[in-house]
C-alpha cells in the first residue's frame, strides 16, 4: 500500500496565541511548518520544523513557503500577518479562505474604516466608550454564522465581513454598543486565541480551530459543522 505524504501546512507564528492552532494541527498528523522570531517560541514544540524568521518578513515567508511546497499558510490569532498569509497562498496557487484584496483590508484598521464609510457600514473609533460585543464568527459561501454575541451585534459583523469581501473562513469583530445602536470597532479576518476559541466551543460546541485549519486547506465544510449545540453566550 502507498504511503499518503501529509498535508503541509505554514502557521505564521509560535506564541501563546497559535497554542491551540498549533495543537490542532498536530492532532491532525499535518507536517507544520512553523514560523516566529522568538527561538523560545512555545508553539514550536509543536512544530515539525522551524524558521526563525518574523511573521512580517513577507519574502522570507514566501521562499520558506515555496521551498516547503505547503499545501495552505494560516495567520491564527495575528492581524498583521493576515494580507501575507493570503498573498503567499494566492502566489503559490495554494488555497486560502480569503482574497488577497479582502485580506489586506481586514489586515488595516484604517483601510477598513475607510471601506466602511464608503458602504455606510455603522463604525466607531478604536479608542472609545461603552460596552463592546465580541462576535466570533465562520462564513460559509457568503454566509457569516455567528457563535457568539448578541443578534444585533452579529447581523453588523454579516454586514463589516460582506463590506470588506469576506465570505469565507473565520473571522472575530469588536463592536462597540452605544445609544445609536452597535456600532463596528474593528473586524479581524482570522480565528482567535485559545481562550476565544474555547468560549466558542463551550457556548456551541463548534470547533473553529478544526474549522480553520480545513480552510486554509481548501477542504470541504458542511454546513452541519456549524450547528450550534448550545446558545451561544
Amino acid at each position: 500500500m502507498l504511503e499518503v505524504e501529509p498535508k503541509r501546512l505554514l502557521v505564521l507564528g509560535a506564541g501563546r496565541q497559535q497554542l491551540g492552532l498549533l495543537m490542532e494541527a498536530a492532532r491532525r498528523d499535518l507536517l507544520v511548518v512553523a514560523v516566529d522570531r522568538d527561538p523560545a517560541a512555545p508553539g514550536f514544540r509543536f512544530a515539525d520544523r522551524r524558521a526563525l524568521i518574523s511573521f512580517e518578513d513577507e519574502p522570507s515567508i514566501h521562499r520558506l513557503a515555496e521551498a516547503e511546497r505547503v499545501d495552505g499558510v494560516i495567520s491564527p490569532a495575528n492581524d498583521w500577518s493576515v494580507g501575507i498569509a493570503a498573498r503567499v497562498a494566492h502566489r503559490l496557487g495554494a488555497p486560502h479562505p480569503l482574497e488577497p484584496e479582502a485580506a489586506a483590508l481586514a489586515a488595516s484598521w484604517l483601510r477598513q474604516r475607510e471601506r466602511f464609510a464608503e458602504l455606510g457600514v455603522a463604525h466607531d473609533a478604536w479608542l472609545g466608550d461603552g460596552p463592546e460585543a465580541i462576535v466570533q464568527a465562520f462564513s460559509l459561501a457568503g454566509e457569516l454564522h455567528a457563535l457568539t454575541g448578541p443578534p444585533a451585534a452579529a447581523e453588523l459583523a454579516a454586514r463589516a465581513a460582506a463590506a470588506l469581501g469576506i465570505g469565507e473562513g473565520p473571522t472575530c469583530t469588536r463592536i462597540r454598543i452605544t445609544a445609536a445602536g452597535p456600532q463596528v470597532i474593528e473586524l479581524a479576518g482570522r480565528v482567535g486565541g485559545p481562550a476565544e476559541v474555547e468560549l466558542v466551543r463551550r457556548a456551541t460546541g463548534v470547533d473553529l480551530n478544526a474549522l480553520t485549519l480545513k480552510a486554509a486547506l481548501g477542504e470541504p465544510i458542511g454546513r452541519d459543522e456549524l450547528a450550534r449545540e448550545q446558545l451561544a453566550a
